[in-house]
């Protein structure tokens, strides 16, 4: 019997630009929730982001744009210039553009109250000076200009209005503290594409869920801090015809002071009667002549992530690397070069290891020769276990037709784990369109191989080819050799303990590594973290 998800209880939804749209709409139409009522406490959630970061007596210039967005920042101006702040409202695109209804209002509402109020083709006229000494004395400056509404290039006042708020902001003499309204102008909202320029943002205030856009790169390195508030606009909007994509909430995991775990709500309770059967028996297939470190990573991330008991089949030259740095394991040794002569003992010694073991990781550093091909044809043909490919294992598949058919026929569950180019050998396209398509050409494979995978990049994606989730934790210190090798110790271990389902174990597994990444970067710091300093027992 199928346990209950842990990831359905503890994650959320990043929604694109249409998605939200439709929840927004629901909540007004369905629920009958006033949109004004939505606008209200949007502004508020950006009035509190303004006192968090500036004081009472702060200047606040607002650039709102013709659509509901800009009648958020509106809204802002009239509520910050009630607390007494000194506040400049800039129109952007109120000449000539259609101004949306709730926009229209919210300015009525601004202006009777005597909010200063300025057309943004009128800062460059007679009273240019004025406004520029504003711009730069200001100590906040909010960006309500488009929101998800940006999916072409920025053209005319938009366009205008980001260039001006970026050279107050991009300087190394003091700055306004700039805030964007639920995304910066100027990035894409379903997929972080930069539609010309964008405004790089210190914060940004999202409403309701955060948007694709603001997590995928480039666009996410012009976020900022990135604040999700709700606003009244819940999942019951989307009256049952939910978001596709989910993430982890950190909320998730809790550290105390001293950095040590207090909370992992995403693990299984452990048996506090178990032994080291119990709690799983992984076989490592990994390392080749030479290349022992790939070995001893996954192997001991295995280890350290709640496995019972490991197993490493590899090559005869690993093993005393593997004796002296990893005594814990036990082995299954070859010699690669007498292949041909031993090839029915080795794949014996092979069948007898897996039919020990609960869960296999094949691929870290076994090279893509002949070999390799071997180790990857053995087990395809004689496994039952769950499993999980990783590193050269990926590439030899890529490579050859019958062993990708063996693969998508394997009857057990089963994880893939590469990294964006790997991914690209495996889905026939281009790095850079791999990356463009990084929401729907991993769904695609996982439907073909019947499997889950972990598609690696700055963000990652997880899906089974029903369920995809993206990965938030983790840094580009990461992005060091050795590190997918962990990642795949520790999903070999994960998939050995009572999830309901190996996707489910793929999903967490990639936010703990991420997680340990994290920590690691707090001790060593980025440039100089390695992957051996990613640890997966910290967060176990």
């Amino acid at each position: 019997m199928k346990n209950t998800r842990i990831i359905d209880k503890n994650s959320k939804y990043i929604v694109s630009a249409a998605e939200m749209r439709r929840c927004d709409e629901s909540t007004i139409n369905h629920f009958k929730v006033p949109q004004d009522v939505l606008m209200e406490r949007a502004a508020l959630s950006l009035c509190n982001q303004v006192f968090e970061k500036a004081d009472r007596d702060a200047g606040v210039i607002i650039f709102a744009g013709s659509g509901n967005n800009g009648g958020d920042g509106i809204a802002v101006a009239r509520l910050l210039y009630q607390e007494g702040l000194d506040v400049l409202l800039i129109l952007v695109n109120h000449g000539g553009g259609k101004i949306s209804d709730a926009c229209r209002k919210q300015l009525e509402i601004a202006e009777g109250y005597g909010v200063e109020t300025v057309a943004f083709s009128d800062i460059c006229g007679e009273k240019a000076d004025y406004y520029e000494l504003k711009l730069e004395t200001s100590d906040v400056i909010i960006d309500a200009m488009l929101g998800i509404g940006c999916s072409r290039e920025l053209a005319g006042e938009y366009r205008k209005a980001v260039e001006l708020i970026n050279t107050f902001h991009d300087t190394d003499k003091r700055h306004p503290c700039v805030i964007a309204a639920d995304i910066p102008t100027g990035i894409n909202a379903d997929n972080g594409q930069i539609c010309g320029t964008c405004v790089h943002a210190d914060s940004t205030v999202t409403f309701g869920f955060i948007k694709l856009g603001a997590m995928l790169y480039p666009g996410s390195e012009y976020v900022g801090e990135l604040v999700l508030r709700p606003v009244g606009i819940t999942e019951d909007g989307f009256l049952g015809d939910y978001p596709v994509v989910r993430y982890i909430d950190f909320s998730s995991v809790s550290f105390g002071e001293n950095g040590a775990l207090k909370e992992n709500a995403l693990l299984p309770k452990r048996n506090p009667s178990g032994n080291k059967g119990t709690f799983g028996k992984v076989l490592i297939v990994a390392g080749s002549k030479n290349v022992s470190g790939a070995m001893i990573m996954s192997a001991e991330s295995a280890l350290r992530s709640g496995a019972g008991m490991v197993r490493v089949f590899t090559d005869k030259e690993n093993l005393h690397a593997l004796q002296t740095l990893l005594p814990e394991a036990m082995s299954d040794v070859y010699e690669t070069d007498r292949l041909s002569q031993e090839k029915k003992t080795y794949s014996e010694m092979l069948i007898k290891a897996i039919n020990w073991c609960d869960a296999i990781v094949c691929g870290p550093g076994i090279g893509t020769g002949d070999f390799a091909h071997f180790l990857v044809e053995t087990i395809l043909e004689n496994a039952d276990k769950k499993l999980v490919l990783d590193a050269d294992a990926l590439n030899v598949i890529a490579a050859d037709k019958k062993l990708r058919d063996l693969f998508a026929e394997y009857k057990n569950e089963k994880i893939l784990t590469p990294h964006i180019a790997e991914f690209s050998r495996l889905a026939g396209r281009s790095t850079a369109d791999c990356k463009r398509e990084i929401l729907t050409l991993p769904v695609a494979l996982a439907k073909e191989f019947h499997g889950s995978i972990i598609c690696k990049d700055a963000r990652s994606i997880i899906t089974d080819g029903k369920s995809v989730y993206m990965n938030l934790s983790g840094n580009d210190g990461m992005a060091t050799a050795g590190s997918g090798d962990v990642l795949a110790g520790l999903v070999g271990a994960l998939v050995c303990l009572p999830f309901a389902d190996a996707f489910e174990a793929a999903v967490v597994g990639c936010f703990l590594h991420g997680v340990a990444g994290d920590i690691a970067a707090g001790e060593y710091g980025r440039a100089a973290m390695t992957a051996r300093d990613i640890d997966p027992s910290k967060t176990m």
